[in-house]
């Protein structure tokens, strides 16, 4: 299990950090449409803003040549000098604006050197932004590689937690069942001991019990011995006497049978 956490939490790891890496493209993304949007605007405001400024210059020098022409025509009568200082002062005026004309077409050059450079910048930052897509979509794909395989391990996780709860639960169950079984083998134990301690005084006390009653034995075999050796000794006697008697009688009866013989 401790093996299978460490997977799980490195998944999530890993997930984390595609997430991470995700959200930062996406704001890439939006920060570069967001600048290509502001460049493009400010673009195209210099670019109307330079026409404009053309078109004016150009409107002005148009109509300084018309009122040119109208001063000459209106002072064909008019002393030669006072129409040549107009006509110095309006071609002064005439070259200033295309001094300012010019200096506005080198901007506009230089506006669109910048815009050139700018729009290079944009065509990498568009295949930056092309291959951070293609990194987002492989990473994408990853990430849902990730999420099913998260999820298959989750699922594997999920059935291993509940195989190891009724692992636990048994074990509490056994556990329990080994104490109750521990604790009865003590008092088992202890009512052996018990038993064994009484057993063994009733053995010593059956032992001296017996060994009482082997000497009381002993002591009765030898008074019956006694007593029969006094029986042998008294039958001896009077299988003699007997035999005296019947020697007697046995004479008494000669003498009984000689004295009716006679008679």
């Amino acid at each position: 299990m401790t093996d299978l956490d460490a997977k799980v939490h490195q998944l999530e790891e890993e997930q984390a950090q595609l997430k991470l890496q995700l959200n930062a493209s996406e704001q890439l993304r939006a920060s570069l449409e967001l600048q290509l949007t502001q460049k493009e605007e400010i673009v195209i405001k210099t670019q109307t803003e330079l026409l404009r400024k053309d078109q004016a210059t150009k409107q002005e020098l148009k109509q300084l040549k018309d009122k040119l022409e109208e001063k000459t025509a209106e002072n064909e009568g008019t002393p030669t000098k006072e129409l040549q200082e107009t006509v110095k002062s309006l071609k002064a005026r005439e070259a200033k604006l295309m001094s300012e004309l010019n200096a506005r077409k080198n901007d506009e050059h230089n506006y669109r050197k910048i815009l050139e450079d700018y729009e290079k910048a944009l065509t990498k930052k568009s295949d930056n932004l092309q291959k951070v897509n293609e990194e987002h979509e492989t990473v994408t794909k990853h990430l849902a590689n990730l999420e099913l395989a998260f999820s298959d391990v989750h699922q594997k996780y999920e059935r291993c937690k509940q195989i190891i709860l009724g692992y636990k639960s048994n074990e509490d169950t056994l556990r329990q069942a080994l104490a109750l079984s521990e604790e009865n083998l003590l008092k088992s134990e202890q009512k052996y001991e018990s038993l064994k301690a009484h057993a063994k005084a009733q053995i010593e006390k059956s032992n001296q019990e017996v060994l009482m009653m082997r000497d009381n034995y002993d002591g009765e075999v030898n008074k019956l011995n006694a007593v029969v050796k006094r029986l042998d000794i008294k039958n001896a006697s009077l299988i003699d006497l007997l035999d005296q008697k019947n020697k007697e009688c046995a004479a008494l009866a000669a003498l009984c049978d000689e004295v009716t013989g006679k008679m």
